[in-house]
């Protein structure tokens, strides 16, 4: 009996160990649940961009974390996330208490800079480009005031009708100006102008938001050409695509560079998708923590995020590989 008493007692210790650590990160931080939360049906995360101080010891990098149809989703802890740094074949968990944690809507005064590639290729039809150019409009007036955009257009050829600036004025301006370049697609051309433009700017948030209805059969540069420079400038690429667009070299090209595709066949879901684009980015989460590495290595990050809703405990990976300099 006295057995049975002492086996029970250490079978409720151990269940009521695991209960704990169902609720609370490797830290011993509680992770944010929602069991209210019934519209979360699974999560997606992203790393859209890796910073590292000057002096190579400080690393600052923002996560994405949005339900499935790409609505952010808020108040996580650290107990909601794992880190790992990968360096050859050394693995190491990062250590909660070494890490700071933000919201960069909450606590960051950086501006976004977004480039945006207009697809008007002859396989546009009148009402695409109606839609395509409403939507930016859209895209336009929910904007920080600080916050900058230039518009690209482009079909054979690929022209810069606005240059990054802040003034909305302009860039309604730039949506109603009728370019001259062409009937095929170099999409991928648009988006690599856009990568030059933005990578001269300083102390902002740069990405690239390009739209197209089809493949690519005019650029110079090539799909991982594009790709590979977009990770090295460290700048993601966010696609939308409608009409008979290719669903899956347009989530390739996002998905590589820590960016989303989105797919948006109407008018409406194509404005919808601008709010939504511009809600992850506000609600990026921001990590910042020291390394110490030698320069010149090549590091990978990989961050586990968790999370309880009412459906289910739901989990996501991301990754981004960088160079320490």
């Amino acid at each position: 009996m006295k057995k049975s008493i002492l086996s029970t007692l250490a079978l409720g210790v151990l269940l009521l160990s695991l209960g704990c650590n169902k609720d609370e990160g490797p830290s011993g931080e509680m992770a944010f649940e929602n069991l209210n939360d019934f519209t979360t049906l699974d999560i997606e995360t992203t790393i859209p961009r890796v910073e590292i101080s000057q002096s190579g010891n400080l690393l600052r990098v923002l996560l994405s974390v949005t339900d499935q149809d790409g609505t952010p989703l808020e108040e996580f802890t650290l107990g909601n996330y794992a880190i790992e740094m990968a360096s050859g074949s050394k693995v190491e968990e990062v250590s909660k208490n070494k890490i700071a944690l933000s919201v960069f809507d909450q606590n960051n005064n950086t501006p976004l800079a977004a480039a945006t590639t207009l697809d008007y290729s002859g396989s546009m039809s009148s009402t695409d480009i109606t839609d395509m150019e409403e939507a930016l409009s859209t895209f336009i007036s929910l904007k920080d005031p600080l916050d900058q955009l230039s518009v690209i257009k482009f079909a054979s050829q690929v022209e810069e009708v606005q240059s990054f600036t802040t003034d909305a004025t302009l860039l309604y301006e730039a949506i109603i100006t009728d370019p001259t370049i062409g009937s095929r697609t170099a999409f991928y051309s648009a988006c690599d102008l856009g990568l030059d433009q933005a990578n001269q700017l300083n102390s902002v948030l740069p990405l690239i938001i390009g739209f197209t209805d089809g493949g690519d059969n005019a650029s110079y540069i090539s799909l991982n050409g594009l790709i590979d420079k977009s990770k090295n400038l460290n700048i993601p690429i966010y696609t939308v695509g409608f009409g008979n667009a290719n669903q899956a070299r347009l989530t390739q090209l996002a998905e590589e560079t820590g960016g989303r595709f989105y797919y948006a066949p109407t008018g409406a879901e194509i404005s919808e998708l601008y709010r939504t684009i511009n809600g992850q980015l506000r609600k990026l989460y921001v990590f910042e923590w020291e390394v110490d590495y030698p320069s010149g290595s090549e590091v990978t990050i990989k961050i586990t995020t968790n999370y309880t809703a009412a459906g289910g405990d739901f989990m996501d990976v991301s990754e981004k590989t960088i160079v320490i300099n």
